[in-house]
């Protein structure tokens, strides 16, 4: 294969295929050449699932559900149009035979001349796995051995278990103890008698395969039920409403008892109103999240006691088959029996098979049917069995599978993560739903990404890639340190600034590092010498490549020149690297970052046209959660943002968007709960923990809880616990809306303003720190300070300083004074609000302002006006009591 980068993908089913064909995707968005080594001795895409050439055996999930690639949700059911019929249904179940051709085809289309990538297909086995220096090597079934810069494990499904099979049972030639992948078959004849041993999806494909003209089929299982149907007409998942005990807890302990599982899900099915496939369709992306907080107590009695009935409701079947099935059992050609097998004598022309139900029969043949639930160390596979005597690799929970990290990384015996992948059955103990194709192409689009990231470079020995692919010019500890950071900052977590620190002390000379970490220290306020940064940034931009060099430049623009140059800068270099989601956080307005856009819609666009780039990662569903909150389409929003907490937890700008949706419709105990229950676990390490304590705040004012607000303010957001353009932005903002409430009488801002640079009061570097400057002035009463801040907006180039920042000031000063009628002019005649940047629910404190201007003033109707129209746009209990009764305002 020559002296280009090499990812050996063990196994060629379909997870393998899944898994070749998105490394070759995602090598080309790298700009990567990369050979592709597929290791199993089938033919391509003929794994357990789809090596059957029966027309009858179908797909278990309509087709418009089966593409190959995440972010194109028709892809197969376009290839269907072409190569099956121009008119198959989108819910249809296609043929298995079909769907092994469409993943060949798929990887075919990816790969070979001109793609840069091409893929070896060798029909061996992998026997064993080993570092071997800086490479891995494959010890082959022939004896030869392949080296690996990286592999992926997709070796499928096991054979299933015999364990339950009695010692004459399981040596008699009549018995299949593997029925996929038996070489030979007993005879059976019109008469005889043949018994499926499981009731799940593999007794369905041996029912048609066995169910002849005068055959009578017995089907044995605990529980005597068949597979269950998709419905005919199915309605759209009903997204699951995550509880926060699904939150991981931060000292890593395992919280959530299978009873307390069964409530979250019961909750949740009575929520569908009876449509129970609509309830479980929308548990799908929150069930790892469940796992995840199960301890192995509760995951053993969820094994023991509910995973068959959550098979059979989670993995159903073509209603055609299931109508068949039916149609066997009225007309006795098929028998169900809720019953184990109890004996079993071979008598040489058959089997005969005693059931626990009392049923003594002779039976030509006896199927296992019974799934694949071995557990990892009771593998019979060479290669398993070598990883873990090796320490390569480790079991997971209940030895169901490889322990991984959460991107699928193999964790090796001593903690450490080789470069070993895994995806499908075998993460399992990690994720639980690890077998469908659904969960698989995430997963192969995900490890995908990291196996390319961490290939070795031509030009830079070890170099490094970040998450998305993008190379970076450093030292490998030093990079990645800086992928680590990186991590925090897409996650809205803290530790970013030390991570870089780390990862320049690690290489000095890594320019991309010292420009992100000035970024930091201008946009979250880090502790940092940003003028020395960039300094450093802009010395030794020339060993960096050309897209680095250009990061630093934009870098550079953004902290000494803020505004619209800058800014279209840094859009016109997320038009050529739109990769770079570093980038695309400074651009876009949210928790962490001021933005490159002034206008609501521009920044929406930005997001919406990155789609194609970043489909279904947590990070991007997080980001367009929070524009979809933006432009008031909730439902959406909260969807997005639980699909990315389903994934990580973590994610900042997912919280951040579903908090604003709990808000923005009047949700406030619901809110309130779920967001004080986050800060708590997985907020305890958040960069930005003041915002979402003051967004809990806003919920327990708008409550009328002030001694809530006073307690959270004391132990969240007042000095030193929150300092500097925090304090600034959510502390004194806090302490001026509630006293604009009427929650307290007076207001004390300045412990607040102590801890705040005086540059940022007299010339704030935005309008939105501008907007927060002017509130903090007002609730200090320094109206000469205002004066000051009005001039500087006033004489600023930007159009949204002068035209709103400074009337702001001017009508600010007015109130201060105590001319409240003027007051409300200047700020009822206050237009481009939206554009000083921030969320509706920041910006609206100049509307409660105004509310306090006018009763004070005695104009009641305008007042009533606005809270009115608030009430149609979000009910809250304060503002219901106010706008009835509108007191005299704040003593």
């Amino acid at each position: 294969m020559g002296e280009r980068p090499v990812v050996a993908v063990v196994g060629a089913g379909a997870s393998g295929v899944l898994t070749a064909t998105h490394v070759a995707r995602a090598a080309q968005a790298a700009g990567r050449s990369v050979d592709v080594l597929l290791v199993d001795p089938a033919p391509l895409a003929q794994g357990l699932a789809y090596s059957t050439p029966d027309p009858r055996h179908r797909l278990n999930v309509p087709a418009k559900g089966m593409s190959a690639l995440p972010e194109d949700g028709e892809h197969f059911l376009r290839w269907l149009y072409r190569h099956v019929h121009p008119e198959f249904p989108a819910g249809g179940f296609a043929p298995r035979l079909h769907y092994a051709d469409y993943l060949r085809q798929t990887l075919e289309d990816v790969s070979g001349p001109g793609t840069g990538v091409h893929v070896e297909h060798l029909a061996d086995t992998v026997r064993d796995l080993r570092r071997h220096g800086r490479r891995l090597r494959l010890t082959l079934a022939d004896g030869t051995s392949r080296p690996a810069d990286a592999v992926v494990l997709a070796m499928g499904h096991g054979a299933p278990s015999t364990t339950w099979a009695p010692e004459q049972l399981a040596a008699s030639p009549h018995f299949l103890a593997d029925p996929w992948r038996a070489s030979s078959a007993p005879t059976v004849r019109a008469g005889d008698h043949v018994l499926l041993v499981g009731a799940g999806l593999t007794m369905a494909d041996m029912a048609q395969r066995w169910g002849r003209r005068g055959v009578t089929l017995h089907v044995a299982s605990r529980h005597g039920m068949l597979p269950l149907p998709h419905a005919q007409d199915p309605r759209p998942p009903l997204p699951a409403e995550l509880d926060r005990t699904l939150e991981p807890d931060p000292s890593g302990a395992a919280s959530l008892s299978l009873a307390d599982a069964r409530r979250l899900v019961f909750r949740h099915v009575r929520r569908a109103g009876g449509d129970w496939r609509r309830a479980i369709d929308g548990l799908r992306p929150v069930t790892s999240a469940l796992w995840s907080r199960m301890d192995d107590r509760a995951r053993r009695d969820f094994l023991r006691t509910a995973a068959r009935r959550w098979d059979r409701v989670r993995h159903r079947v073509d209603p055609a088959l299931s109508a068949w099935l039916q149609q066997r059992v009225d007309d006795g050609s098929l028998v169900v029996h809720a019953a184990e097998v109890r004996d079993a004598v071979d008598d040489g022309d058959r089997v005969v098979v005693e059931l626990s139900d009392g049923t003594r029969q002779r039976f030509a043949a006896v199927l296992n049917c019974t799934g694949t639930c071995v557990g990892l160390r009771a593998s019979d596979d060479p290669l398993v069995l070598n990883l873990l005597t090796s320490g390569t690799a480790r079991p997971g929970s209940l030895d169901l599978g490889f322990a991984t990290d959460d991107g699928g990384r193999v964790l090796s015996g001593d903690g450490s993560s080789p470069a070993v992948w895994t995806v499908g059955p075998l993460r399992r103990g990690e994720l639980w739903e690890s077998t469908a194709v659904p969960e698989i192409r995430a997963q192969a689009a995900e490890v995908a990404r990291d196996v390319v990231a961490a290939l070795p470079s031509p030009t830079l020995q070890r170099r490094v890639r970040d998450p998305f692919g993008l190379p970076l010019t450093a030292a490998t500890d030093a990079a990645m340190l800086y992928n680590d950071a990186l991590g925090n900052i897409l996650r809205v977590r803290s530790g970013a600034e030390g991570l870089l620190r780390d990862a320049l002390v690690a290489d000095p000379q890594f320019a991309l590092g010292q420009a992100a970490l000035a970024l930091l220290g201008v946009e979250w306020g880090a502790d940092v010498d940003v003028d020395a940064a960039l300094a450093h940034a802009q010395r030794h931009a020339g060993r960096a490549d050309e897209r680095e060099q250009r990061f630093v430049e934009v870098a550079a623009q953004r902290v000494r020149e803020p505004g619209a140059g800058s800014a279209a800068a840094l859009l016109a270099y997320i038009q050529t690297y739109p990769e770079d989601a570093l980038a695309v956080s400074i651009a876009v307005p949210t928790i962490a970052f001021g933005g490159a856009t002034e206008i609501p819609a521009e920044a929406w666009a930005l997001v919406e046209g990155l789609a194609p780039v970043y489909g279904e990662h947590w990070w991007y569903r997080s980001l367009l959660a929070f524009v979809r909150q933006e432009q008031e389409r909730y439902d959406e929003a909260r969807e997005l943002a639980d699909l990315s907490l389903g994934v990580e937890p973590a994610a900042g700008h997912a919280v951040h968007a579903r908090t604003h949706v709990h808000y923005e419709t009047g949700d406030h105990l619901a809110g309130l709960r779920w967001l004080d229950g986050w800060i708590r676990t997985c907020g305890a390490r958040a960069s930005h923990r003041a915002h979402f304590s003051w967004h809990a705040a806003l919920h327990e004012l708008a409550l009328g809880d002030d001694r809530a607000v006073l307690s959270r303010y004391a132990t969240q957001l007042a000095p030193p616990v929150v300092t500097g353009v925090r304090a600034l932005v959510d502390s004194a903002s806090l302490l001026w809306r509630g006293f604009v409430a009427g929650a307290w009488d007076t207001v004390d801002v300045g412990p607040v303003l102590a801890t705040v640079d005086p540059a940022l009061l007299a010339a704030p570097p935005t309008p939105f720190v501008g907007l927060h400057a002017a509130l903090a002035l007002t609730a200090a009463g320094d109206a000469p300070a205002l004066a000051r801040l009005r001039r500087y907006a006033a004489a600023r180039p930007e159009p949204v300083f002068r035209e709103t920042v400074a009337p702001l000031a001017d009508g600010l000063v007015h109130l201060v004074l105590g001319d409240a009628d003027r007051a409300a002019d200047a700020l009822g005649a206050l237009h481009g609000v939206e554009q000083l940047g921030g969320s509706a629910a920041q910006r609206e404190i100049v509307q409660d302002t105004l509310v306090l201007a006018a009763v004070r003033c005695g104009r009641g109707q305008l007042a009533r006006s606005i809270l009115h129209a608030r009430l149609d746009r979000r009910p809250s209990p304060r503002d219901v009591q106010r706008s009835l009764g509108l007191p005299s305002g704040p003593r």
